[in-house]
């Protein structure tokens, strides 16, 4: 067994930074409370520098207890994590069951030039598979490591299904491993999003250099690696691309959440006085003036957003590593996301309103993690005439498919009818309140006419042989591609109306409630098509297909 490994003794500021981090807000507002009419004479500045000591010491002692007693070891064919101050807590994770390894770069780690490790596994773990705070190259040795592990199972494990069945007739049957490697491809197509994958392992170098760490789990740490996986750089994000995408995502919830902090801060910093002031004076305004205040809160949240997508985006790079998909980004807190194409659930194109007119979308990938559904961007701001090769590169088991039904123009009611209904819902109680200005809300229904028949024009399907796409509209446009082995339920709806009329709704059920997509107002014999496709994969005769009428509205694995 290897010696038990620590973090960085830096570790031990980490209680103390946090509580600091929570704190500031708190001491910001009682501090503007306590000073309101008083002078810096009147503060205890002997108590309060007495307390601030002793929290000081008593969270430094408990930053050293805590990274004391964090040790994590490197053995055969799994790392043990043990820590707690108080009480003890014991975490092994066996290689045969990681996902996938990311390297992270929060603010505080990126300032202390350290690294956090967090292993993926199936299943929640809240933060069991995490190491918080480690050198540069010990994230490199773990990976390295990690590698050797896989390479070694797999070869081994290659070496005894070659021993087992020498009839090449005999691959077509399913074996039970934790990993790919030993199906063949149909069967390992059809176990790809519930089994674990000893691909997943192969990770490249993260954001990583130094190291001072023990043993691993070879004869000896210091031996070079024979094997060099291949690293190769797949695109990466200009910053005048970057900008362009910052600029065209808008976010409304943003704009909404920026309006009520303002009104939260102003009535907790403000004088009683001076706020009621401000709120008299503001009910005696004009519309006009309601409107350019509405306009310059809007044009402000918009630049807010475009400020925090750089952030969160700046330096976007997606790289190939060996089997493995590397995505970085982040200005403040770096952050490298490694997936196996293998493990991808489903892939979404968001193509927002304003980006529909130019021609771009982005495109996210929907992988399995230890956190259910993990969203990974795979590109901010593409043209739609690049996905295809974008797809083939990155996820080949993914094609771009166009849209070959639609909904028919029988079904346009059933896109129009709840948001009619909204916007009268929504205008009759502003013409009550308001009287003429009220009469503005009117415009609510010319809007959400236009809404309506838009979604009903670019709502649609398509079945290839292992694929299903689906495309429909919120308000930006949105196409998911999904493979068939993914659906775990299929499930057929309609009323008596619209079965007379020949229209049937449609819901795919995936791994995880997050990307289930529907459609809605579907020509029957689209959906009878699409039904008989999903039976096809569970062997199902076609006869039976064929007999199962719209009735049945639930198909399930």
């Amino acid at each position: 067994m290897n010696e038990p490994t620590r973090l960085h003794r830096l570790f031990i500021l980490f209680p103390l930074v946090s509580s600091v981090k929570s704190l500031i807000p708190i001491a910001a507002l009682v501090s503007i409370k306590f000073l309101n009419g008083k002078s810096l004479r009147d503060i205890p500045w002997y108590w309060l520098s007495t307390v601030i000591v002793i929290l000081v010491s008593l969270l430094l002692l408990y930053g050293y207890l805590k990274w004391k007693r964090f040790v994590y070891t490197l053995e055969e064919d799994k790392i043990l994590i043990r820590r707690g101050v108080l009480f003890r807590e014991e975490l092994s994770i066996y290689t045969g069951r990681i996902h996938s390894m990311n390297m992270e770069q929060p603010l505080l780690q990126r300032i202390l030039g350290l690294t956090q490790v967090r292993i993926e596994t199936p299943g929640k773990t809240e933060g069991g598979g995490i190491l918080p705070a480690i050198t540069n190259s010990e994230g490199e040795r773990l990976q390295r490591w990690l590698r050797e592990q896989t390479r070694t199972r797999q070869t081994q494990r290659e070496v005894h299904q070659a021993h087992e069945s020498p009839d090449p007739s005999d691959q077509s049957l399913p074996v039970q491993t934790e990993g790919p490697s030993v199906q063949p491809p149909e069967t390992r197509e059809n176990y790809e999003s519930v089994q674990p994958s000893n691909q997943n392992m192969e990770y490249g170098s993260g954001l990583l250099e130094d190291s001072d760490s023990g043993s691993v789990g070879r004869k000896n740490a210091n031996d070079p690696i024979t094997v060099e996986e291949e690293r190769s750089t797949l695109l990466q994000l200009s910053s005048g691309r970057l900008l362009i995408a910052a600029l065209s995502s808008p976010n409304l919830s943003l704009a909404l959440a920026f309006v009520g902090g303002i009104l939260s801060f102003a009535d907790d910093l403000l004088p009683d006085r001076m706020y009621q002031s401000l709120f008299q004076s503001a009910g005696k305004l004009l519309p006009g003036s309601w409107i350019s205040i509405a306009a310059v809160a809007l044009i402000v949240s918009w630049l807010l957003s475009a400020v925090l997508y750089t952030i969160k985006y700046a330096g976007f790079t997606v790289e190939r590593i060996g089997k493995q998909i590397s995505v970085s980004c982040g200005l403040l807190e770096r952050k490298r996301l490694l997936f196996s194409p293998e493990r991808v659930l489903a892939i979404t194109v968001k193509e927002g309103v304003f980006r529909r007119w130019f021609g771009y979308a982005e495109v996210k990938v929907h992988v399995l993690t230890s956190e259910s559904d993990k969203h990974f961007m795979l590109h901010p701001l593409l043209k739609t005439g690049d996905i295809p090769a974008l797809l083939n590169r990155v996820t080949p088991q993914f094609s771009a498919q166009t849209i070959t039904a639609s909904p028919p123009p029988r079904a346009k009611w059933m896109y129009l009818r709840w948001k009619l209904a909204f916007a009268a819902v929504v205008s009759a109680p502003c013409i009550w309140y308001f009287d003429k200005l009220g009469l503005l809300s009117l415009l609510l229904l010319p809007l959400s006419l236009a809404w309506g028949l838009l979604s009903h024009r670019d709502s649609g399907l398509n079945v290839t042989d292992k694929q299903l796409t689906i495309r429909s509209r919120f308000i930006a446009m949105s196409t998911r591609y999904i493979r068939r082995p993914q659906i775990i339920a299929m499930e057929v709806s309609g009323t008596r109306r619209q079965r007379r009329r020949g229209l049937l709704s449609l819901q795919v059920k995936m791994i995880f409630s997050e990307i289930n997509e529907s459609l809605s107002g579907m020509d029957q014999r689209e959906i009878e098509a699409v039904r008989a496709w999903f039976q096809k994969k569970k062997g199902e005769n076609s006869a039976s297909a064929e007999q199962s009428g719209p009735a049945s509205s639930i198909e399930q694995l």
